[in-house]
């Protein structure tokens, strides 16, 4: 008996201890030389250190390895992404993607209260080659789900994880390594209502990649939520109509005029826009309300990129039939 104090000590230093922060007096690389100069990437850094000690130890061995071997991964992909223009650039950069870690290393949503039932992290990588796929997958789970919308949530991770091509040969010669990067990220968790979004970025060759997105929106008590759970059939033209009169661009730039439209998105793009809010795997909530989100080549060419329409709360609130459901 006397050890347990010892072992109590070990256990909640080992949670709160940011385990996977950068030691400054060692700092090699450029990236690290970066985070040690800016405090505010510092603070970002090591508050995904503190949420990496939390997953250590929270998840099992085999979880853990395969989160870590994921994280090493992201890393890597990370470098990359922010390794380009000046350096003050390259720091936003780095604090956008690192707080974007975080949130799933510290499986927390954007917004809310928080679901009742615990939620961790999960990851999987594997290395690419000449003849198969760089894979790179994190997100967010239910830890023990019980209830039928938490094994709902984690029936659709479990799929996305399959879909992954961890198996796929490649027997041709391409222009680069071909990659598929994934991650499922809360936006919003309440007792009522988890809201994830599935980024996923995948390049089989070519010119270029492409990202795609989705979501996962569940009530954990009653299962996953469909459109005509929440609204009635008659709220599709207006839900439509007020995405239509605001559609903007991913990075919260102004509405488009009349003439941008015309000149950039498709002839059918009306149609496509009542696709999107029809089908609620591309809505993602938040305190504030839901994105309805489409990826390139829904509305628009590959150069326009991702667009989006939000839906305000009290708008939802006004259209459904089912507000329990809706964020509070």
């Amino acid at each position: 008996m006397r050890y347990l104090p010892i072992a109590i000590g070990f256990l909640l230093m080992l949670v709160s201890s940011p385990a996977h922060t950068i030691d400054c007096a060692r700092a090699t690389t450029g990236t690290e030389k970066l985070i040690c100069s800016d405090s505010k990437l510092k603070q970002a850094d090591d508050e995904l250190g503190a949420a990496w000690g939390r997953a250590r130890a929270l998840l099992g061995k085999s979880e853990f390895k395969q989160l870590r071997q994921s994280q090493r991964a992201w890393l890597k992909t990370r470098d990359v992404h922010c390794g380009y223009g000046i350096d003050a650039d390259k720091v936003e950069c780095l604090i956008k993607q690192t707080s974007k870690r975080t949130l799933i290393i510290a499986a927390e949503a954007k917004s809310g209260p928080g679901a009742d039932a615990a939620m961790v992290p999960f990851g999987r990588a594997q290395a690419g080659s000449k003849t198969a796929y760089k894979v790179e997958l994190a997100g967010v789970r239910f830890a023990s789900p019980l209830k039928a919308g938490e094994v709902a949530f984690n029936r659709a991770v479990d799929v996305l994880v399959k879909q992954a091509p961890f198996t796929e040969k490649i027997d041709f010669e391409t222009a680069g390594q071909l990659s598929y990067i994934q991650s499922v990220s809360l936006e919003y968790a309440s007792p009522e209502l988890v809201s994830a979004l599935v980024t996923t970025w995948r390049y089989d060759g070519g010119a270029h990649g492409n990202t795609v997105f989705s979501a996962i929106n569940i009530s954990p008590a009653s299962g996953e939520l469909a459109f005509d759970r929440l609204f009635p059939e008659a709220a599709q033209a207006d839900l439509a109509k007020a995405c239509r009169k605001q559609l903007s661009q991913m990075d919260g730039s102004k509405a488009f005029s009349d003439k941008e439209r015309e000149e950039m998105l498709f002839p059918e793009y009306e149609s496509a826009i009542l696709a999107g809010v029809k089908n609620l795997s591309s809505w993602v909530f938040s305190a504030q309300g839901a994105r309805v989100i489409f990826s390139p080549y829904e509305l628009a060419p590959y150069a326009a990129g991702s667009l989006e329409c939000r839906l305000s709360l009290e708008l939802l609130r006004k259209l459904s039939t089912a507000a329990q459901y809706l964020p509070r």
